[in-house]
């Protein structure tokens, strides 16, 4: 008889959730607007733009027959013409977005674009996308990235298979969640993301956290649906800069004086994920 047995319990049920919290704008990431030129300076960060001098709002002649590449800022400074600071805002977002391109090819590329937009404009808003929605199902769901998916179903089946009446009490999510905590959490950290835009646009996912949404147990089977949050911060903090592998690229060092200098002081902001994935298992 394959009669549906609804499991009484209180449903929108959280299962899991990381030590990071969600809505931490106290973190150096979400800092902007806090150095000047000597902070730069003291960072080793004069060479920002291959385009523009941001601490003296000139735009470069490209014509010229410095090589502003190899110019070092302490022995020769590069002229050019004097532009507002807006305009040299501008043009670094510009050049921003061309570089994303040695980060971001193929069909989640777009992301960093919107991102840099948002970065632009958003004012410091939260941000979410549909594309980065469906990576974010699709690394759930992914061999080699399911931890969590396939510790929830194997628990459930445990505990289902013990008696005919077994329920989803209390005492199974408490157990379920410290089973959990040794899990690899749903990260953008693969191979893969190293050229697809997902690990420059996220990489990792500061907070995340797993609702049981629904749930019902069959005859033979059971099926429920899981709810996953994960929010991340589209900024940079000191640390980021200071390691070797983001400084050497200029992108890494435009997005942090346009976030961090006092004169520029754009808005670092969230970044929201969400995905619906079915779960299902036999009793």
């Amino acid at each position: 008889m394959n009669r549906d047995i609804h499991l009484v319990m209180s449903l929108p049920r959280e299962i899991f959730s990381t030590l990071h919290r969600f809505e931490d704008y106290h973190i150096d990431d979400m800092k902007y607007g806090d150095l000047n030129d000597r902070d730069f300076q003291h960072l080793g960060l004069q060479d920002i733009s291959a385009r523009v001098d941001p601490f003296r709002c000139l735009q470069f002649d490209m014509e010229a027959t410095f090589n502003i590449h190899a110019l070092s800022f302490g022995h020769q400074q590069p002229q050019g013409r004097l532009i507002s600071r807006q305009h040299c805002a501008d043009i670094m977002f510009d050049e921003m977005k061309e570089l994303s391109a040695q980060f971001a090819k193929g069909l989640y590329s777009p992301i960093i674009g919107e991102l840099i937009d948002h970065f632009h404009y958003g004012n410091g808003l939260p941000w979410s996308g549909g594309l980065l929605n469906c990576a974010y199902e699709e690394v759930i769901r992914g061999v080699g990235t399911n931890d969590m998916l396939m510790k929830i179903r194997d628990e459930v089946n445990k505990q289902l298979h013990t008696k005919r009446d077994a329920r989803l009490d209390d005492f199974f999510f408490v157990k379920l969640n410290s089973e959990m905590k040794n899990s690899k959490l749903p990260k953008f950290n693969r191979y893969i993301d190293r050229v697809n835009g997902l690990g420059v646009s996220v990489h990792d996912i500061y907070a995340q956290q797993i609702k049981l949404v629904r749930f019902q147990r069959y005859a033979m089977s059971w099926g429920g649906l899981l709810s996953f949050k994960g929010q991340d911060h589209f900024g940079l903090g000191r640390e980021d800069i200071a390691n070797e592998l983001y400084k050497n690229f200029r992108f890494f060092r435009i997005w942090f004086f346009l976030q961090r200098h006092r004169d520029y002081a754009y808005k670092p902001f969230m970044t929201n994920l969400t995905a619906h994935v079915h779960i299902q298992g036999s009793v």
